[in-house]
């Protein structure tokens, strides 16, 4: 599913189902049929749904909200009311302590389109004929032990409406599938159908008119960003990013793709003001504050406070130390404070470090509490709220002062101040004031962190970093359906828009030109991509490489798999096995100061020091059977087990002379059928295939 199309539908839908309307029509198809259908597809009781009525997200229509939760699983589905379609639908397997259900797949991406095509065409008889049968795979993702592991299929709409108009561009309608990797079945269908039959489709903006237009409201910025490659320390990178991807808020949806008009997610023009370098002269500098203790961080937090027209009396306040900050070996003063009454609510939150003082970060907010909803139609003007905005911070302690401005009105106004210095922008400092339409300041938010500023010289141009964005970043037709702001009822036919596939979390290096990921995406590379099936095609352990290539388990490029493998390789695949979320935080660095950047030379560290290798191993050394026994059983929790003095039935002869840990780590593997032995002997010194060894985590990822 496109990133944006999802965030657009899963708004409008959220609207829709906390929209209590009355409805003028009676509903043709029954709750109770809405709920026999998600209980044919669930294998859940029926009488154990609960039903609302609401309105459709993609067309003005009533659709049945179906919804059911318990420890194990939720289940949510939209079926409309007058035909029985089925609109959307998703079940969850809940993942909670405890739970023994596995998440290993079964299934390689290619064995379940058929699963899904046959869903489609049980469900969506009459769209079936109406797609593209060769799916758009999106992305899979596996977590050891936590979550459903999901493949996730698009299947593009043709609409003959629309052939031979505006040829390139992607047509953002169809089905989005996603089924569960272990069972096969579908745990996630998404329609967007929106019905264009009265939309007029003539007279739209060419390709080239509609690029133009959208580089003007959207763009591309030089941004700082932390990149968390994989494998690899994060550190600040300067990138050429689209707007979103830059922290630019906030952005329309797209552009009316007849007159060009930005649009919000409900279909209404969307007023946008012009962004614009702005300083301020009240600013509070951020400086080290010296060896910290208690005292020192109370009276941070009472100053900052006043400066901000507070009373510090009023606010409860906590100061605690929190010891190895971020995996980073600094001790530091974690500051909380917060005041609320029956007008408004005001939060500090701040991090200091104690040896030096240094504030890592910052973030103050307040907000009104506001009982009403001023008239979204008669707005004050975006000129007016940036105005009202840039009279506010004149009144207030900023910690940064070169910005940019950025502007919009939705229902209501929001401006923001974004820290801006020689052209970067640093989307990590922001100031964000909301005017209500009558002009009065409802949410006030600054958010600071340290950073370190980034040498520009030797970058490229921007044009050269919007030839290799648009790689990437192609222009989509869409369609809105127009709402009512505040109710989500349909206020008329649906309209044609413009936009530009998300790539958020990407961008172009500033220095290189190379294209680099930072945090979770599930971008598709363009097309041209070298298929890493194809190494592993013809492979006694094909079906299991597969697997491992689909969920990300298998490095990149994927190794020669009837080679032996080496540590390093092993390392890999060990970390994105049985170690979650190893890439949430960054590496130390060694006593000498230097940090190992090489895949094979982190992922070894990491599980050096989550205690799964303890020998002295290099990443391009060799494996034999007898460490891999060891390392799985450790990785797989059975570390106490290993190092104990439990006397197990050997179960071959040939590794008497082997310690402790190894003997009872080979007991281990081969009693859970992950490791086997031949003849009575288990060859503990021979090596292994990187074929082989991917088979034998498969079975340990099962059966451990």
């Amino acid at each position: 599913m496109k990133n944006i199309l999802s965030v657009v539908l899963t708004t409008v839908m959220f609207i829709s189902m906390l929209a209590v309307g009355v409805f003028a029509v009676e509903p043709t198809y029954s709750s109770q049929q809405a709920k026999n259908l998600v209980s044919e597809i669930s294998g859940i009781d029926a009488a154990k749904f609960n039903a609302d009525l609401s309105y459709r997200y993609d067309v003005p229509s009533e659709a049945w909200n179906i919804h059911y939760w318990d420890q194990e699983i939720t289940v949510t589905a939209m079926v409309d009311a007058s035909t029985g379609e089925l609109v959307s639908y998703w079940y969850y397997k809940n993942n909670y302590p405890g739970s023994e259900d596995s998440n290993v797949p079964n299934y390689t991406r290619d064995e379940l389109k058929d699963n899904a095509l046959n869903f489609i065409k049980r469900y969506a008889p009459d769209k079936y004929d109406q797609i593209d049968k060769a799916p758009d795979f999106q992305y899979g993702f596996y977590y050891y032990k936590g979550g459903q592991t999901n493949y996730t299929y698009h299947f593009k709409r043709n609409i003959e409406q629309l052939s031979g108009i505006n040829d390139g561009i992607d047509i953002n309608q169809g089905i989005d599938i996603s089924i569960d990797a272990t069972t096969g079945k579908v745990s996630n269908y998404y329609i967007n159908w929106t019905d264009i039959s009265k939309v007029d489709i003539d007279g739209l903006l060419s390709e080239d008119e509609a690029l133009e237009k959208m580089d003007q409201i959207m763009g591309t910025f030089l941004v700082q960003k932390d990149i968390w490659r994989e494998y690899s320390p994060p550190e600040n990178k300067l990138l050429y990013a689209p707007a979103k991807s830059a922290g630019l808020y906030p952005l329309p949806m797209g552009i009316n793709a007849r007159t060009g008009e930005p649009v919000n997610y409900t279909g209404q023009t969307f007023e946008m003001g012009e962004r614009e370098e702005y300083k301020v002269t009240n600013v509070n500098k951020m400086s080290s504050l010296g060896k910290m203790d208690e005292k020192k961080a109370k009276d941070f937090v009472e100053e900052y406070l006043k400066s901000m027209g507070n009373d510090p009396e009023k606010f409860t306040l906590n100061i605690s130390i929190k010891e190895n900050y971020n995996d980073q070996n600094i001790n530091v003063y974690n500051i909380f404070a917060n005041h609320g009454d029956k007008d408004s609510n005001i939060n500090f939150y701040s991090v200091i470090e104690v040896e030096t003082g240094k504030i890592i970060s910052l973030n103050y907010g307040e907000g009104l509490n506001q009982p009403t909803f001023s008239d979204a139609d008669n707005g004050i003007g975006i000129e007016k709220a940036v105005e009202i905005a840039k009279d506010y911070l004149s009144k207030v302690s900023l910690p940064f002062e070169n910005m940019l401005v950025v502007s919009g009105k939705d229902y209501n106004y929001t401006v923001n101040f974004i820290m801006y210095q020689e052209g970067v922008l640093y989307p990590v400092n922001t100031v964000n004031v909301n005017v209500d339409n009558e002009g009065k300041v409802v949410r006030f938010n600054i958010k600071y962190n340290d950073i370190e500023k980034i040498d520009t010289t030797g970058i490229i141009t921007i044009e050269e970093a919007e030839v290799k964005l648009s790689q990437y970043q192609k222009l989509q037709l869409s369609f809105a359906l127009p709402r009512d702001q505040y109710t989500g009822d349909p206020v008329g036919e649906p309209i044609p828009v413009y936009q530009l596939s998300d790539i958020n979390g990407f961008g172009i290096d500033a220095k290189t030109g190379e294209f680099v990921g930072y945090g979770e995406s599930t971008l598709p590379m363009p097309g041209g991509k070298v298929d890493p099936y194809t190494g592993v095609i013809g492979d006694k352990n094909e079906k299991i490489l597969k697997i491992f290539i689909d969920i990300g388990i298998m490095p990149q490029p994927v190794p020669e798999v009837s080679e032996n493998v080496t540590v390093g390789q092993a390392a890999l695949i060990l970390t994105k096995a049985f170690i979650p979320n190893y890439y949430s935080t960054p590496e130390p660095r060694t006593e000498e100061g230097a940090v190992e950047t090489t895949p094979e030379g982190i992922a070894l560290k990491a599980l050096m020091k989550q205690g799964v290798i303890k020998e002295d191993v290099k990443p391009s050394d060799a494996v034999t059977r007898a460490q891999i026994a060891l390392w799985l059983s450790r990785a797989a929790g059975y570390g106490k087990l290993v190092d104990s003095d439990i006397c197990f039935i050997l179960p071959a002869k040939d590794i008497n002379d082997l310690d402790k840990e190894a003997k009872n780590s080979i007991a281990i593997v081969t009693a859970l059928e992950v490791m086997d032995v031949k003849d009575g002997e288990f060859k503990p010194y021979d090596l292994l295939t990187f074929s082989d060894f991917c088979a034998i985590v498969y079975n340990a990822m099962k059966n451990m």
